[in-house]
């Protein structure tokens, strides 16, 4: 059964829908209010993520509020009829659908926050689901990696090339399947498509016979994975896959830069294409690069909106290496 939740007015208190459905699965959201002749007063629809909604196949006129992460009003639009579809709100990162008339008794001026009491159970539902299918996909692939690679360090003997890459994509992994449950998180499919591609494409890295330049790769391998665990003492479990609001970090290695996890990436994955040289793994890097590049963007994008990163971008204005970018 679906928990109902309660819309109010965080500064007032005043109830603004008492029965209002979560829709925070794909299915929930496509079904929507289809099918339905009214919604009474007090009813409501939460749609999440969503930015944007249509209403072709509805039946009935109905009002709209746009809410950040923090639920707070970026829009609200009044008696939008059926088959019109909404303006796309790029702020907003969740829409409630209310009766026709709710906005006219109880306006809510931008920047209004607003208080959604309940604990919807489709929510939860939906996001397990979702975090157990990435658990299982980054599993599968880890498990292929690191089968390689120990297939070649048992057959050359050549565990210097391979041992530091398989550690640093441990622990990674680790950090990944304990990861703590953000507070926001992106909802635009390119920043979902990037994310995945620089999180899961090194694990595609494959060691070659003979090896390459390991007096220069070896020491790099060695010195990423140096910085990836003083990164990760700073991160702790404030880690995920999507750009999200896990919590700001200013300790450590972020002192210095905002995403020194990413540079020791880059450190480690430079090491291993030159330790094993191949087309393959240099077009593994390089896209690896441009994508956790990208994704740097998008997760301060999402982050800037909290002050406190703001404040902090400015103290911190270098994104992987100090005095150069």
């Amino acid at each position: 059964m679906t928990t109902l939740c309660r819309v109010r007015d965080a500064a007032s208190g005043a109830t603004i829908a008492d029965r209002v459905r979560p829709a925070h699965t794909h299915w929930s959201r496509l079904r929507g209010l289809l099918g339905t002749r009214e919604l009474q007063p007090g009813m409501g629809l939460w749609l999440k993520p969503c930015s944007q909604i249509h209403m072709i196949g509805m039946r009935y006129a109905l009002d709209l509020v746009f809410l950040d992460d923090r639920l707070r009003v970026v829009r609200t639009l009044a008696g939008i009829q059926p088959g019109k579809i909404s303006p796309k709100v790029s702020e907003a990162t969740s829409v409630l659908e209310l009766p026709s008339g709710t906005l006219a008794a109880r306006p809510l001026a931008d920047g209004t926050p607003l208080a959604i009491d309940g604990d919807p159970a489709a929510d939860a539902q939906g996001g397990a689901l979702s975090a157990a299918f990435a658990n299982v996909a980054l599993a599968l692939v880890y498990l292929a990696f690191a089968g390689a690679h120990l297939r070649f360090g048992v057959r050359t003997g050549e565990w210097p090339t391979i041992a530091p890459i398989v550690a640093q994509e441990s622990l990674l992994v680790m950090l990944f399947l304990t990861r703590r449950r953000s507070t926001a998180v992106s909802t635009h499919g390119l920043e979902w498509v990037i994310s995945f591609v620089g999180t899961f494409l090194p694990l595609f890295f494959r060691p070659t016979d003979p090896p390459g330049l390991i007096a220069i790769g070896v020491p790099l391998q060695i010195i990423g994975l140096l910085l990836v665990f003083l990164a990760v003492s700073s991160l702790g479990r404030s880690f995920g896959l999507i750009p999200a609001h896990r919590g700001i970090k200013t300790a450590g290695l972020y002192g210095f830069v905002r995403h020194p996890l990413y540079t020791a990436h880059l450190v480690s994955y430079v090491g291993y294409a030159i330790s094993n040289p191949s087309a393959f793994n240099l077009g593994i890097f390089a896209t690896t690069m441009v994508a956790l590049n990208m994704r740097a963007v998008f997760e301060e994008r999402l982050l800037a909106r909290d002050p406190i990163y703001s404040d902090y971008t400015r103290r911190v204005p270098w994104r992987f290496l100090p005095h150069l970018y």
